[in-house]
């Protein structure tokens, strides 16, 4: 692929990401480039823009947010309406400014508002985030990508409040980090890529924290992976200190759940233990990977943790009560089920967060956290002069659990791993390059065994 027509391609996800019915393309036997605006009857009115040519990226990225600005005042206008008759101008492409932050401001909000999934993302772009606080009257920079990725937010408000006071540079192996590099890649879906390039994802990757860096590119885990009989040791201790946490943690721990994803429970476990996610309906997506069904292993924790029937339905209620979800529709709204087709949950990261505080987290309160703590051994890299791998007892936080749930399936069932994937509402791909690299030896060892003896016995059988 060019490097034009991925200009284009990423143009056209942009427009079809806000729901307009134009799309770019190259002009055929010219070299500027075309908009087609889809009509309904499958007509199509085609249009070509002098002055935008099909090698210029810049210019197919300031096309893209004319129409998606233009589209946002004029709602429903047609093409002639949005970028005047062909007549206006002499080049057909009318001379503007680069884009200034309060109108990416609003067209990342919308961008990412139709996509439905981790409003949490677009802080820095309402209210009183960052780039709303950035003067208006210029035209946004790369410069001003590069310093919000570099240091940490206080730093930044202080800095905008009084020139004079230091930047402070953001530790690259906190979440937070992640967070804005999430942010400038956000930036760069959305339309903004002459403001948030590749390069600059590419720069502020390599930053990562170089010990991590170094004990991924030798294999060896960095997550926290609790062994079965320690989960049960653990929950069983929980459910003492806090009923309520220790039931949504023992869901999490049974079916493999994502933390925001026990909120979303539709169907509690039915006679064969099954649980369902969401709701079957591509208009509505309140979870990450939308509707699907979840197999508890091992089954005996539903009814230990007694998960279903009337204590599940209780826990649910509460959970519920006490962390409310907020259910908006495709703009933004508070859903109105009388009124709105389209829904969807505006605050599943925080929800997340809320259970990672439970477990481990440096911005939480100390009372806030469970009292029993989960222990997990993890590998390190050998110590200066030492050939053996060193070993440390860690705190685990919920998504070890999740992960714990994929490595327990591979060791104790005969499952495939694109059956586990689908349960747990991820690629195959994802499962087998994220959730079996954690899995051990001795752990690959007892899963090849077991399909062995299990294959040997049912050709037995036949």
């Amino acid at each position: 692929m060019t490097q034009a027509n991925s200009a284009l391609s990423s143009a056209n996800g942009v427009l079809r990401a806000h729901h307009l019915p134009f799309r770019l393309r190259a002009g055929h036997n010219s070299r500027w480039v075309s908009v087609y605006e889809n009509l309904p009857g499958r007509r199509v009115r085609e249009r070509a823009v002098r002055g935008c040519s099909s090698q210029d990226d810049l210019a197919i990225e300031e096309l893209c947010f004319r129409l998606v600005s233009e589209a946002r005042r004029q709602p429903g206008a047609t093409l002639e309406q949005l970028l005047g008759s062909p007549g206006d101008e002499p080049d057909g492409m009318a001379p503007r400014l680069a884009p200034s932050w309060p109108e990416i401001c609003d067209a990342v909000v919308a961008f990412q508002r139709r996509q439905g999934v981790n409003m949490n993302l677009v802080g820095p772009f309402k209210g009183q985030g960052y780039f709303r606080l950035l003067p208006a009257d210029r035209a946004a920079r790369e410069a001003d990508v590069r310093r919000f990725a570099l240091h940490t937010g206080d730093s930044l408000r202080a800095h905008l409040a009084d020139p004079a006071e230091p930047l402070v540079p953001v530790a690259t192996h906190r979440q937070g980090f992640r967070q804005k590099r999430e942010v400038v890649s956000l930036l760069r879906r959305a339309g903004f890529g002459s403001i948030a390039p590749e390069s600059l994802s590419e720069e502020l990757k390599g930053m990562v924290n170089h010990k991590k860096v170094v004990l991924l590119a030798a294999g060896e885990s960095r997550r926290r992976i609790p062994s079965t009989e320690a989960i049960e040791e653990w929950l069983d201790q929980v459910i003492e200190e806090d009923p309520l946490w220790g039931w949504l943690f023992a869901m999490v721990a049974t079916y493999g759940l994502r933390p925001h994803e026990v909120w979303h429970i539709d169907g509690l476990p039915d006679e064969n233990g099954l649980i369902t996610i969401g709701v079957a309906a591509r208009h509505i997506k309140v979870t990450k990977t939308g509707f699907r069904a979840a197999v508890p292993l091992p089954a005996e924790w539903v009814d230990r943790y007694r998960l279903g029937g009337s204590n599940g339905e209780q826990r649910l209620e509460e959970l519920r009560r006490r962390h409310v979800p907020k259910f908006v529709n495709e703009d933004g709204e508070p859903f109105d089920p009388e009124r709105d087709l389209v829904k969807r949950c505006d605050n599943n990261e925080r929800l997340g967060a809320l259970c990672c505080h439970k477990l481990r987290s440096s911005d939480a309160k100390a009372e806030f956290e469970l009292k029993t703590k989960l222990y997990a051994w993890v590998e390190t890299a050998p110590a200066q002069g030492k050939k053996k791998a060193q070993k440390r007892k860690e705190r685990c936080v919920p998504y070890d659990l999740r992960h714990a749930y994929a490595i327990r399936a591979r060791e104790t069932t005969t499952w495939n791993y694109a059956d586990v994937a689908a349960v747990m509402g991820h690629s195959p791909e994802v499962h087998r390059r994220t959730y079996l690299s954690e899995i051990s030896g001795e752990q690959t060892k007892a899963s090849v065994v077991r399909r062995l003896l299990s294959g040997g016995s049912e050709a037995a059988a036949g």
